[in-house]
């Protein structure tokens, strides 16, 4: 008998062993019998889990079939349609006997669970939709896949907004998102192993990759890193992001995230690999690099020279938002003489009568926006955007009138804070907020000195990080000029002829070259 994929792998037995290979003992299944009694106490705590005896024969109470199921992951239609009916039909033949109970599991195309864990075994298969079968006085466990736990349809992504682009975001179902992907990629190169992460979640994590694109090095990383996981539970793809990033503590994001399929795609296309989790709506890409998780999904439905455009105010939206208020802490407390004249005066008359000092001002000023994006965070989606719009101007004039704050505190902050929202990963803009506070500090104690040398700090240590052996400064640095100008700007699609060399692609073509 060759074990099933599923039941290899919980019981650590290489699928497609036969029982003639295993061992005395686990091929026979020698344990401990298990009648009734010891099943409903196993499942004792588990009110959800269902368990219905159905006697073989009239005279014999310890020759009966055991139904066991858990509630709300199983389909009841296809038990009450499928099972019941050939159930039945077995139980009636057996008592006249004319069939034998083993027909069962052939009619119902079932597979026998064994090896010395079968109980840990069958458990695992019915909280995940299992509808097992036990014949006790043969002690035989069968399993049928009938799972159906609660699921959504796809629609758009909440965190990647369509324009132009499809509207099927992720699930939190792992056979829906792997559908998604592999209705966009109909080619048998795109590569799927799934995988089980988590002691009691027992959590299922696709890896998925197109397999004479991507660098054999680089696959062999990634399943590395997934298989030295050892963690009791799985809840979310930022755990596997934090744990598959390589380093206990990074301060940038090395893995992106991405919430459509469109996008997932074409990552795989360029020669990355995804990550999907089960019950996560978001799959996790990578290698990747800045200038990567700058890229926003609606790029590719997007004509070039506006992308171009977009990407260079993502990238300066990204410096202002980090360094803009620590530079001009350092220029108006410390080296007002770099500012023109006109504006000095102006920035002196709009301090006068304040109370708080320009640091402690700009410091309180990005304190309460970052209070009012939380509160907008945390509210119901309608409430939240009226508190953050209303509120923020609100609070805002009410602290100019009351000589709270000045204008030219307000106007900075603000400017800040609005190109931080330029920023697609959430997680880097969730960082540029830390920073942009550490710079602060740093300038006010030092000025422009202190904004220099974080400044270099920052670089130096973004250049030292990697995502999978590439570097994070990719192609900035080292430098690719080629790449950089693709990473950057965008080039038209006809222009595309090869895949990014960072990534060592095994087929580096995209597109044939133009005929001569």
């Amino acid at each position: 008998m060759v074990l099933p994929y599923d039941v290899c792998y919980r019981s650590r037995i290489a699928p497609g062993a036969a029982c003639a290979d295993l061992p005395a003992d686990e091929a026979k299944g020698e344990r401990d019998e298990v009648n009734e009694r010891d099943l409903r106490d196993w499942f004792a705590s588990s009110a959800d889990v269902i368990i219905k005896e159905y006697p073989l024969s009239e005279g014999d109470a310890s020759n009966k079939i055991l139904l066991m199921y858990c509630d709300g992951m199983i389909n009841k239609d296809h038990i009450e349609q499928r099972v019941l009916p050939n159930l039945q039909n077995i139980i009636s033949h057996h008592r006249e006997g004319n069939m034998s109970t083993f027909a069962l599991p052939t009619l119902l195309q079932m597979h026998e669970m064994t090896g010395p864990d079968v109980m840990e075994t069958m458990s695992v298969n019915l909280y995940a939709g299992f509808l097992i079968i036990y014949f006790e006085e043969q002690q035989r466990f069968f399993g049928l896949d009938l799972s159906n736990p609660p699921n959504r349809s796809p629609e758009e992504s909440n965190t990647e907004t369509s324009i132009k682009g499809p509207r099927d975001g992720f699930t939190e179902s792992i056979i829906t998102n792997i559908a998604l992907i592999r209705k966009r990629l109909l080619t048998r190169s795109l590569c799927c192993e799934k995988m089980e992460i988590g002691k009691r979640s027992h959590t299922s994590i696709a890896l998925m990759y197109i397999d004479d694109v991507i660098d054999s090095d680089l696959l062999q990383d990634a399943r590395r890193r997934l298989q030295e996981i050892d963690i009791d539970a799985v809840i979310s793809s930022a755990q596997l992001e934090e744990l598959l990033s390589g380093q206990k503590y990074n301060f940038f994001p090395l893995l992106d995230y991405a919430g459509r399929p469109d996008y997932v795609a074409d990552s795989l296309l360029r020669g990355r690999f995804v990550i999907l989790c089960d019950g996560s709506p978001m799959a996790l890409i990578a290698p990747a690099n800045l200038m990567y998780i700058l890229k926003s999904p609606e790029d590719v439905h997007t004509p070039f020279y506006y992308v171009a455009f977009e990407r260079v105010l993502r990238l300066g939206g990204l410096i202002v938002a980090t360094l803009l208020p620590g530079f001009w802490i350092s220029l108006s407390a410390f080296n007002i003489d770099q500012i023109p004249f006109s504006l000095v005066a102006t920035i002196s008359s709009s301090r006068l009568g304040l109370p708080l000092s320009g640091p402690m001002d700009f410091i309180i000023m990005l304190l309460l926006f970052e209070l009012f994006r939380e509160a907008g965070a945390r509210l119901p989606k309608v409430v939240g955007q009226t508190v953050t719009v209303v509120g923020g101007l609100i609070v805002g004039d009410a602290a100019i009138r009351s000589g709270i704050t000045s204008p030219t505190t307000l106007v900075i902050t603000s400017i800040s804070t609005i190109a931080m929202y330029t920023l697609v990963n959430q997680t880097l803009a969730g960082i540029v907020t830390i920073l942009r506070v550490i710079i602060l500090l740093e300038s006010t104690v030092f000025g422009i000195y202190g904004f220099m040398v974080s400044l270099i700090g920052l670089v130096l240590y973004m250049s030292t990080l990697e995502s999978f052996g590439v570097p994070y400064l990719s192609p900035l640095s080292p430098p690719r000029f080629r790449e950089m100008i693709t990473a950057i700007f965008a080039k038209p699609f006809s222009s595309m002829k090869s895949r990014p060399k960072m990534l060592s692609p095994k087929d580096d073509t995209r597109q044939s070259e133009d005929p001569q």
